[in-house]
Parts: structure tokens; sequence; C-alpha cells
């Protein structure tokens, strides 16, 4: 398959772009500044573009199949509003619409759409990881924008991700019952997984090791 993979210069984009390369899938990748990819391979493209760019989204999207989200603000962020990942989504489902691309697999959080403990929304969040509640609401509204599109997308919701090798993954579609990280690459292993199974089309899983 073809893949268009955002935020392929990150710690789990950047494992996505590799794994989608050694399971010989064709992927072009958008990023800000090309010099950034150090990986090199006939099967890679890199394009300059900007990541909410509707039009530069276009021009990527070249015979795509299928899209895979990895863009986020990285670390804490500034704990302030941020629309980063939702305009970015927004642009994408434009794009792909115009382009009659129907997959989109995007990263997520725990906490998104109510997802996860009462603990964790009540207590964790609020008290312990205010920092991460603008990123929760861009999600929110990044979802929101996916559920109007009619397109066939999967929301995958996060704990911390952490790096690792690959390890078992365990999925609800609640939240609940899920452990508290993942390792990078187990990320990547799911997301890739759901350019070919309909398991998670139009649902939100969370999961973690």
């Amino acid at each position: 398959m073809k893949l268009l993979v955002f935020g392929g210069t990150g710690l789990t984009g950047g494992l996505v772009v590799e794994k989608a390369l050694e399971q010989g899938h064709q992927v072009v990748a958008l990023t800000r500044d090309a010099s950034r990819f150090s990986q090199r391979n006939q099967n890679l493209e890199v394009i300059e573009g900007s990541a909410a760019s509707q039009s530069d989204i276009e021009k990527a999207l070249r015979d795509v199949d299928a899209v895979i989200h990895c863009l986020g603000i990285g670390g804490k962020g500034q704990g302030s509003i941020t629309t980063v990942v939702s305009d970015s989504v927004k642009a994408a489902l434009a794009a792909m619409k115009s382009k009659g691309v129907k997959r989109i697999i995007c990263m997520s959080n725990v906490g998104a759409g109510g997802s996860g403990t009462w603990f964790y929304n009540r207590v964790v969040v609020p008290v312990f990881l205010r920092w991460l509640k603008p990123i929760i609401a861009d999600k929110n509204r990044m979802e929101s924008f996916l559920k109007d599109s009619g397109l066939e997308w999967t929301s995958v919701r996060l704990p911390n991700i952490v790096e690792g090798s690959a390890r078992p993954i365990q999925a609800s579609e609640s939240g609940k019952g899920i452990g508290i990280s993942i390792t990078a690459a187990s990320t990547a292993a799911f997301l890739l997984q759901q350019i070919s199974d309909n398991q998670w089309v139009q649902k939100s899983p969370s999961i973690s090791n």
C-alpha cells in the first residue's frame, strides 16, 4: 500500500515510517523540513509542506491508499490552548475527500471522549496532569471532525508513550482496564495494523501494554 504519514520525524511517527518500509509499503512523509529526515529508502518520498494546508496535503495524497496521522505538539506543550492536531486533521479530511482517499488512522489520548476511568479524568488529569487538559481538548475537536467526516477513520487513544520494543497490546473501547503506558514500537505496530484491519473502523480504541 501507499501511505501518507504525518509526524514522521517524531518518536512514534518515525517508527511508523520505518516499520511501514520494512513491510514493503510505499511511504509519503509530509514535513515542514525535509532535512530532518535521516531515513533514506527508494520507497520513501519526503514532501515539504504544512500539515494544516489542504492544498499541500492534496499534493502529498497522490495515489495514496491510507493516512496515518502521528502529528503532535511534542512533550507537555505549553499548557495553553492548542489546535495543532485538530487543524491538521480537519485539513487532511478535506483533502482526502477531494482526492477520494477514505482511510485515516489518528493518534489520540486516553481521556478524549471521556475515555478512561473516573479517577483518571476527575483526579489524575485535573490535579497531577493539568498540562494534558488542552491536549485532550484538541484531540476531542479532532475526534469530532473524524466522526462528522463519513470516512473510514480510527482514533487510537494512548496513555503515556515510552521507548522500548514492541510488546503485547491490550485494547479497550471504553478506555477502562488498560495500563498507564505503551511503547512507541507497540503503538507503531498497532497503527500500521489498522490500515488492513476493519475491527476498529469508525471507533476509538484505547490501547496499552
